[in-house]
């Protein structure tokens, strides 16, 4: 049974109002970072164009780093940070104004997640 053109129509419409509304993110964001010395506080300032992303990591008292590979697909994320000779890949999921991260291990820093909020 062929389904009818209408109805081809208002499903790829429906689709498509989906896609465009997924979140952008750009914008600063903050974030606990827990470390064998501490927590420290973490700022991301992201800027997305479609599903392309750039933008900036800082750690408190540390200099400002560009983010490398970003990438967001749906609501999945996918970025690098490189401090020296380590280079943290952080993988997550973005939840409205939250996204979840997993920063794996790298030298000697052995991973954790991290819960970025929106900065309003």
């Amino acid at each position: 049974m062929r389904m009818p053109q209408l109805t081809k129509s208002a499903l790829l419409i429906v689709f498509l109002a989906a896609v465009a509304s997924a979140a952008d993110i750009t914008g600063n964001w903050k974030a606990d970072l827990q470390t064998p010395q501490g927590t420290v506080q973490v700022s991301y300032s992201f800027k997305q164009d479609g599903e392309t992303l750039t933008g900036t990591w800082q750690a408190a008292q540390s200099p400002v780093v560009q983010i490398s590979e970003g990438k967001i697909t749906g609501d999945k994320i996918s970025f690098a940070v490189k401090l020296g000779e380590m280079n943290f890949a952080h993988e997550g999921k973005i939840s409205a104004d939250e996204i979840q991260f997993a920063m794996k291990p790298s030298g000697e820093f052995p991973g954790t997640t991290v819960t970025a909020k929106r900065v309003k």
